[in-house]
């Protein structure tokens, strides 16, 4: 699908962005609903088996989200490669990201086995430490496939062929439902009901899946139209695994680095206020939990409208088209926020019966109540944030909002998450509110920063 060019109405700018957004969206929904099914059915074992799914995800989420950003480098450069017509170099960026994928996976399963220790060290019980350490190891086994499907789904998103991803996860969800209900719940008697890892270990088969089916699509279109440069010798892929893509890999960790430790810093510190949840107790950290789900389910349809941004965006810089530039990423941050917006309005107004759809226990219900009306202020910022963080990456702009990123979470959120929390008493509802507040200090921080950034010539990124 090629883009629009800079002067076309401003109607046919967002219908184009819609039509790039809507299957991204869908399909990065796809991946919190299968998230979202696991937390919703874990729920419904008890508090704790939900306990344990949110402290165990929690370190190898953040581990995961690194990756994924360093791997976000391939649709940034796809996207530019494709804007300059340069096809086959789309396909060696490809190889180069799931050799990145493949190495970044095993890493992060060989340290899920330092888990228990990790939560101890921490200061947590040590009888949820030893079960959320079990999810996280069972999780891991999931995460290589899913760095893998992420890597081609963004191939495949970056040259035009954004409902492969949407269709696919779509099928996973279908199947997560009844297979959380045989494994995590014990459905039928088939299985002991086995809560979080149950949930855990039927997703992983999944993701595995899910890498498969994009991976099968891919090859068989390029049996009809190989102007990628898929179907190349074996050796070729071989030579791109070894020397993790050559010059092009190179290209791609110096972009992706800081991508990923911008996601880094922003997931370990989201991470460590889940720690901060622990310490008030398993209800506390159970309704953060459910909490931080319901948001993210709503982040998701602004990282769908990021990636559709982070595309056009890099498509004009790869005309060297400054003014559509801008209006790609201006018109993506508005549409981000107009989307989020009524999802506010609800949980604002409906919050206890959000909660209720993942948990029964009366006591995590009444502090969900609170958590889940604050996060409601949370949604537009929080979306805007993600819209203008994919504008930035769209034109190569990578190490400073990585800089900006770490401030407004680190010194703004946690400080006045410990201190809303802990220190003032308000508990778990002071944890949401310290998390509003780094928020609207990276909103403030990224808007001016793509104002400045986009009022300049753009510069292809070069590999």
């Amino acid at each position: 699908m090629e883009d629009l060019p800079a002067n076309a109405p401003l109607w046919l700018q967002i219908r184009r962005t819609f039509s790039f957004a809507l299957p991204i969206v869908v399909a990065r929904s796809a991946i919190l609903v299968m998230f979202t099914v696991d937390t919703m059915m874990t729920g419904w074992s008890g508090a704790r088996e939900l306990a344990y799914l949110g402290l165990g995800m929690a370190p190898q989420l953040t581990l995961m989200l690194v990756a994924i950003g360093l791997l976000t480098s391939t649709v940034v450069l796809t996207s530019q490669a494709f804007g300059a017509r340069e096809y086959e170099r789309c396909g060696e960026i490809w190889r180069a990201g799931l050799a990145h994928g493949l190495l970044l996976g095993a890493g992060i399963f060989a340290l899920s086995f330092l888990a228990e220790p990790f939560f101890l060290l921490t200061g947590q019980d040590p009888g949820i430490a030893a079960g959320a350490a079990r999810v996280t190891q069972v999780f891991a086994i999931s995460v290589p496939g899913m760095l893998l499907y992420v890597t081609t789904n963004l191939f495949l998103e970056a040259t035009g062929r954004q409902r492969v991803g949407m269709t696919v996860m779509l099928v996973a969800n279908l199947l997560n439902i009844p297979l959380n209900g045989l494994f995590a719940l014990g459905w039928g008697g088939f299985t002991e009901p086995l809560g979080a890892v149950g949930a855990m270990g039927t997703s992983a088969a999944l993701r595995w899946l899910a890498f498969l089916a994009v991976l099968g699509y891919a090859l068989r279109a390029a049996r009809r139209d190989d102007r990628f440069a898929v179907l190349v010798p074996l050796a070729v892929w071989w030579r791109a695994l070894v020397a993790l893509g050559g010059p092009i890999g190179k290209a791609m960790r110096r972009l992706g680095l800081p991508i990923g430790l911008a996601q880094g810093v922003e997931s370990a510190a989201f991470a460590t206020v889940v720690l901060l949840a622990g310490h008030l107790g398993e209800k506390a950290l159970a309704a953060h939990q459910l909490t931080m789900l319901l948001v993210t389910l709503v982040f998701m349809n602004a990282i769908g409208m990021s990636g559709a941004t982070s595309i056009r965006v890099g498509r004009a810089v790869g005309r060297g088209d400054a003014h559509a530039v801008r209006v790609a990423g201006w018109i993506g941050i508005g549409l981000g926020a107009a989307i989020a917006l009524p999802f506010a309005a609800i949980y604002i107004a409906l919050p206890r019966e959000l909660a209720g759809l993942f948990v029964r226990d009366e006591a995590v219900l009444g502090l969900a109540e609170g958590t889940v009306r604050v996060a409601g202020f949370i949604l537009v910022f929080d979306a805007m944030m993600a819209v203008a963080m994919g504008a930035l990456r769209g034109t190569g702009d990578v190490w400073v909002p990585l800089g900006l990123q770490a401030g407004a979470f680190w010194i703004a959120m946690l400080p006045a998450a410990y201190g809303f929390a802990m220190v003032l008493g308000y508990g778990p509802v002071g944890l949401i509110a310290g998390i509003l507040v780094g928020i609207l200090a990276s909103l403030s921080l990224l808007l001016p920063r793509f104002s400045r950034v986009s009022a300049r010539p753009p510069r292809r990124l070069r590999h």
